[in-house]
């Protein structure tokens, strides 16, 4: 064995020391592990990301009938007829409405969510949903915070994520306004998802966790927007193409029944969103039952049941871009394969102006 050699100054040694302990911690970094390295890297990614993210713009919208607090929750019972059309996509999620997102961006697996609506109250519940799921563990834990009992800690959460909002009381009052709403959503939802034997976020650990680490790292926000507004949703398709992220899944509820021409803004709007072969529109109808019918059990939280409807999000942006006459959500929905029995349809062939120029191509 050749004997530890101690010659030389202590300066020197003590240099010779420092200069072996720095290597040794530059080659661990960079060399040794690669995984340390790879980390490092994309941690730096993501925070660019979630910053482009999170300047997403949003525009004002004006106060409206919806804000008595109904509109927080979804009464759209069968909405697991669209489970094995989104699970596991990933990607980009845009939805509108309240707690139904949450529900299908857990079974998307999305990676980033970005929530809208044209009702302040339905943001804000959403808000108050993200802030819970920061500070929570587990279903159980998360669902208690909507319920009188814990009032106090449901504060303590609100007053901490909240600080510095100037709406402060806004967000309190929907607080209260949503216990007489968010609990018997969630009881219905209970219900459902035992008698078609599906899971969700408020009762599988799996799901919750998808959405409550979208919380954690800031990948999930809500922003005020409407359909045919000019700020919020070009502004998510704007962060989304920066971001290089495609929008896996546009959910719209029922909202174009009520559109009975789509405004250049919203075409605008929705054309521009980058999606590829996976990205997907859902969306429900209550109208033309005898064509589109409901979906047994679908009428369970309100006097009116729907109709479910996919369609690639592709298909509908050739809807939206082709040239003619009135466009309605039912006509783009004839398109399509119709199961009448489940309340269920698939459409996804184009406007006949694409097909015809196709034909006419060959």
């Amino acid at each position: 064995m050749i004997p530890y050699r101690t010659g030389g100054t202590p300066a020197f040694r003590s240099r010779t020391v420092a200069c072996l302990v720095t290597s040794l911690a530059l080659y661990t970094c960079f060399c040794g592990s690669a995984s340390t390295r790879d980390t490092a890297l994309a941690q730096t990614a993501d925070s660019s990301l979630v910053q482009v993210f999170r300047e997403t713009p949003e525009e004002e919208v004006a106060i409206t009938r919806w804000e008595i607090g109904n509109t927080i929750i979804s009464n759209e019972d069968r909405l697991e007829l669209f489970k094995k059309h989104v699970e596991d996509i990933g990607g980009g999620y845009v939805g509108l409405g309240g707690t139904q997102n949450f529900l299908l961006a857990s079974w998307a697996n999305s990676e980033w969510v970005w929530l809208f609506d044209f009702t302040k109250r339905v943001v804000t519940a959403n808000r108050i949903h993200i802030a819970f799921l920061k500070n929570t563990e587990n279903p159980a834990d998360f669902r208690s915070l909507w319920t009188k009992k814990s009032k106090s800690r449901a504060m303590e959460i609100i007053d901490t994520e909240f600080a510095k909002d100037p709406d402060l009381a806004y967000v309190k009052k929907t607080w209260n306004i949503g216990l007489g709403f968010i609990p018997w959503r969630f009881r219905n939802l209970d219900r459902e998802s035992k008698k078609y034997k599906y899971s969700t976020w408020l009762n599988d650990q799996k799901y919750f966790d998808r959405i409550k680490f979208l919380a954690k790292n800031d990948r999930i926000i809500a922003r005020k927007g409407n359909l045919n507004g000019t700020v919020t949703l070009a502004g998510i398709a704007g962060a989304a193409k920066k971001m290089r992220v495609p929008v896996r899944i546009v959910y719209l509820s029922n909202a174009e029944e009520y559109i009975h021409n789509y405004s250049i803004e919203f075409r605008s709007n929705f054309i521009s969103l980058p999606a590829d072969e996976k990205s997907v529109l859902l969306r429900t109808t209550s109208v033309m039952r005898k064509i589109f019918p409901w979906a047994p059990d679908s009428e369970i939280s309100t006097d009116k049941g729907f109709h479910y409807n996919v369609m690639p999000l592709a298909v509908f942006q050739k809807w939206l871009d082709a040239p003619g006459k009135k466009l309605y959500v039912i006509d783009m929905m004839r398109s399509g394969d119709v199961n009448m029995k489940d309340g269920f349809s698939f459409a996804s062939k184009p406007p006949k102006t694409e097909i015809k120029q196709k034909k006419d191509a060959k």
